[in-house]
Formats: structure tokens, sequence, C-alpha cells
């Protein structure tokens, strides 16, 4: 059920012993509104702790907190009684966790995606943030709590992940409003922003050479793609999660509409998408099990091998194209 913000205030009162659950193969966004809100509710005199399938990535452990993420399989430092979903469209976004976030008897989600249907009994969704950080920030206002420094990067990270840097298509007036409270309360935004979007180690560096390496473009130039394969990471020594950024320098190509990697993983195919001039590629994604922004969205085809998915994710971007192309001409 779609619920206001206020709701949701009354909701975070009513109740405790919180697990806060994201979504897996997280984010900027998912880590650090996560982490928002467990300082949030601990701030509130409440119990909580942030849940992830996922290992947090080297480049967020910075944010408060961190260390504190779990799950099932690792332990949870209490039974929880009430899930608080955090930047997740459906159920199925939170993976294995799905399990620990139905078995509580209170449950709620924070979540900025359009094709959130309301899933949870109390759902706070604002599908114009550019980031469910984004939200959180009012939702701090509404329940009074002042956003300390620890806080004030937990979110300045959501927002600055989830909008490209303040450059993507669906960020807006209040996204800069918001942010400006973050800066108040002692952000620095040179060290953020290079730990963010300007930091990579040795092995990340070399990956991202394999891959530029192995751009492949449409016949008209408008879709550009990579395969990233596990070649790439033995030879430079990186990790998985080092392959993340990779897709954002396709749609820096001029001309291009649509960029996009392609990763094999172990039982699907993970793709990654971004958009160029204008294109909306979370409808793109949809076709491939998935969903997320306009400006940046992922799919993944199950029991997929890499080298056969990536013609097909070429030729279904092309095709998604010329579709565009003619609903603009009708």
């Amino acid at each position: 059920m779609i619920s206001n913000i206020n709701e949701m205030a009354e909701f975070l009162r009513a109740h405790d012993n919180y697990a806060v659950i994201t979504h897996y193969r997280p984010d900027g966004d998912a880590f650090g509104s996560a982490l928002a809100m467990v300082r949030i509710l601990k701030s509130m005199g409440k119990n909580a702790f942030p849940v992830c399938d996922d290992e947090v990535t080297p480049k967020y452990r910075f944010l408060d907190g961190w260390e504190k993420f779990t799950n099932e399989e690792k332990g949870l430092p209490y039974v929880p009684e009430t899930a608080l979903g955090v930047d997740v469209s459906n159920e199925e976004r939170m993976g294995k966790s799905t399990a620990l976030f139905n078995a509580c008897k209170y449950r709620a989600v924070i979540d900025h995606h359009e094709s959130n249907i309301g899933f949870a009994p109390v759902t706070l969704l604002d599908s114009k943030a550019v980031a469910a950080g984004q939200i959180i920030v009012k939702l701090a206002n509404v329940l009074g709590i002042k956003i300390d420094k620890p806080l004030a990067e937990q979110l300045y990270t959501a927002i600055a992940t989830d909008s490209g840097n303040f450059s993507f298509k669906d960020t807006n007036a209040e996204s800069f409003s918001l942010t400006a409270q973050l800066l108040e309360a002692g952000v620095d935004v040179e060290t953020l922003t290079r730990r963010l979007f300007r930091e990579r180690s040795y092995a990340q560096t070399r990956l991202l050479a394999l891959a530029l390496n192995q751009i492949q473009l449409s016949s008209d130039g408008r879709v550009a793609g990579i395969m990233i394969t596990d070649e790439m990471f033995k030879e430079s020594g990186a990790a998985r999660p080092d392959s993340h950024p990779i897709v954002n320098y396709l749609n820096e190509i001029r001309g291009v509409c649509v960029g996009f990697t392609a990763e094999q993983l172990p039982d699907h195919v993970k793709i990654s998408f971004r958009a160029g001039n204008g294109t909306d590629v979370a409808a793109l994604a949809e076709r491939f099990d998935g969903g997320g922004h306009i400006a940046a969205a992922g799919g993944r085809i199950p029991g997929g091998i890499l080298e056969k998915e990536f013609s097909n994710i070429m030729r279904v971007s092309e095709e998604y194209l010329r579709e565009m192309d003619a609903a603009k001409r009708a």
C-alpha cells in the first residue's frame, strides 16, 4: 500500500527491533540509504541493523557503520520484529533476504522506483526522487532528526551516486535543495567526490583499460557494448565489483544512445545499461527481467551464456531504439 511521509513516520515511531534490508548487487544509494535509516532509527531509541546479501564494496567502507551489514547466513544480532526495505522496487530485489523481510511481523519499504506497486503494507514511494536517500532526508526532517556529519555523508553518498554525481536526467531542484542540508551538516564535497567518482585501484584501472579496448558499436553507432570476461578479471587482478563503473564510459561516446556491459555470473548474464541522448534505458531493461531509472538500469538473462547473449542484447537494444524513433514520428 502506498503511504505518505507522515504515515511512514508514524510507522517508524510505533515499532522496534528493525532489520533494514537493501537490494543485492548494491550501489551507493543502497548502502548509504540503509545505513542512514539505521542511524535515524537508533537516534529514535530503536534497535536496528543493516542487511544485504552482498559484501560492502571497498569504496563505500568509509561510511559510518558499514561493518555492521549482515544477513541470515552471517548471523543476525537478534530476531527482528520489523523489516524496513530500502531502495527495493519489489521483493525479489532483496534476494535471499526476502525471506527475512517476509518473516517479520511488521513490514515497510522506502523506495523511488516507478515500477514499485506498493508490495509492502506500508510503502513510502516517490518516483520523482533521484535516490532513496533524497526521500530519507525529507523523512529525517519530518521526524525531527538532527542530521550530523556521519548521517549527512551516508545520505550524500546515496544521492550523489544514484544521480550520476548530479548529472542524470531525473536530478531535480529538490535534489540540490535537500543536498544543501547535507553540506551544512559538514559534508566535504571534494573528498567524497574523489572517493565516489575519481579514485580507483591499480587493478581497477587495468580492468578498465582491458574493457574499453573491447568496445563494440552497432552499425549505426547508437549502441555501445562491452563483454566483461573472466579473463579480464584474471589478467587485471580486479574483483567483480570493480566492473560496476565501466558502463558509465559508454554513454559518453558521441552519438551513443544506449551503452551496456554484459558479464557472466554463475547462473545468469548480468547487464548494466546507461542512457545517452535522453534514452529511457529503464524500459529497455524491462525486456531483460530488470528495470531501474531512465538514465541507469540493469537486467539479467537467467542461464545465459555471455558470448551468445551479447549479440542478442545488442540486437534488442537496436530494435528498441528503432521503436522509439517510430513512436516519435507517429
